[in-house]
């Protein structure tokens, strides 16, 4: 059985899918379509598995808070769990990584596929980031291309540009400044 909560917090839908540990197993955020948030998780649960909506929930509640913090470009801290081990090891890897961007900062999907081991793996790591169950907890946000371009992003380009600039990313132009690259170690 999962718990599902949905929360609108400052014009922002949030949901998050917990299993039976109370572990996030997905979110996903949309800022104008509940409906986008609810069928992005009942889609990614397994078939055939009970949920039910949770309304008023304080645990919940703080993870959705948390979510909102995050899209606001703050500086957060959590102490939830992420149910990580059903996922591919190479997919725990990247998302793993993932996590250890700072704020402020971005990496290239080039750059992650190095440093977990697959030089060549940059598409790769980026189906990863766009299949991240756990956006925005994930920052698959600050993953960018190359060239230092945005890249893809789930909820688009202008989201994700909006998001590094609260997160104070400089960009220059379209790309994000150099000056804001996060290598990581191998």
């Amino acid at each position: 059985m999962y718990l599902i909560a949905c929360e609108k917090i400052n014009n922002v839908w949030y949901g998050i899918a917990l299993d039976d540990e109370r572990r996030i197993v997905i979110s996903s955020f949309s800022v104008n379509d509940r409906s986008k948030v609810i069928s992005s998780i009942i889609d990614y649960l397994p078939d055939d598995t009970e949920f039910i909506e949770i309304k008023r929930d304080k645990y919940a509640f703080s993870i959705l808070k948390t979510m909102s913090k995050i899209y606001e470009g703050k500086s957060i801290k959590y102490n939830f769990m992420l149910a990580l081990d059903n996922l591919p090891l190479f997919t725990r890897r990247v998302l793993s990584l993932t996590s250890q961007i700072p704020r402020g900062f971005v990496a290239t999907y080039g750059g992650i596929a190095k440093a977990v081991g697959n030089r060549r793996g940059a598409r790769a790591v980026g189906n990863v980031e766009a299949r991240n169950p756990f956006a925005p907890i994930i920052p698959c946000h600050r993953v960018v291309s190359s060239t230092l371009d945005l890249g893809g992003y789930g909820n688009g380009l202008d989201a994700k540009r909006r998001i590094l600039e609260r997160e104070d990313v400089i960009f220059d132009g379209n790309r994000v400044s150099r000056k804001c690259l996060w290598t990581p170690k191998e």
